[in-house]
């Protein structure tokens, strides 16, 4: 319920990894204790090498976390442009933007359609596409996504083509990889 806890329940959530905080903290306990035992057994059990052990022990798990977070992060980049024209051609089906992200959370493969399920859910029980998508910000931390987001939220407030607009947003994520 700390700021501390929230950081760790964000950082779970965004690597997909199913703990709670409190057993995120009982799994550190436990790594940085067998950490610090293993390094004293195998060197000749001097205290120096428990310290070396169990500060090894503390920072695994955050690097487990973190590289967790970072392949993630990736895998979704990298089907966001796929996302946005599965999207496209539900838009221009006569699609709804809620259908069209409930296909997309159907159709394509995890982590995007794990994150867009969720997104359907959340609009399911009634809160709105903006705050649902900002949630998915907070959940995914992508520029790219970042910009679909601002363009869906700009466009429900003014209007326009959204087919359109995130057809040109799929177009130039595509050509940004190519770079």
């Amino acid at each position: 319920k700390t700021s501390f806890g929230g950081r760790i329940s964000r950082d779970l959530a965004r690597a997909d990894i199913k703990l709670k905080v409190s057993e995120y903290l009982a799994v550190m306990v436990i790594v940085i204790v067998l950490g610090g035992l293993l390094a004293w057994l195998l060197g000749n059990r001097s205290p120096i090498s428990l310290a070396i052990g169990m500060v090894a022990g503390f920072f695994l798990p955050r690097l487990y976390v973190s590289r967790e977070q970072k392949q993630r992060l990736k895998k979704f980049n990298d089907q966001l442009s796929d996302m946005l024209n599965l999207m496209v051609n539900g838009l221009r089906a006569g699609y709804s933007t809620m259908q069209a992200l409930e296909s997309v959370s159907k159709e394509m493969p995890s982590p995007i359609a794990d994150e867009f399920r969720r997104v359907v859910q959340e609009m399911q029980i009634g809160i709105s596409i903006e705050t649902a998508l900002d949630n998915l910000l907070r959940r995914i931390p992508s520029p790219d996504l970042d910009f679909m987001v601002t363009a869906i939220n700009v466009q429900r407030e003014v209007g326009g083509n959204l087919s359109e607009i995130l057809d040109t947003i799929s177009f130039t994520i595509r050509e940004l990889r190519k770079v």
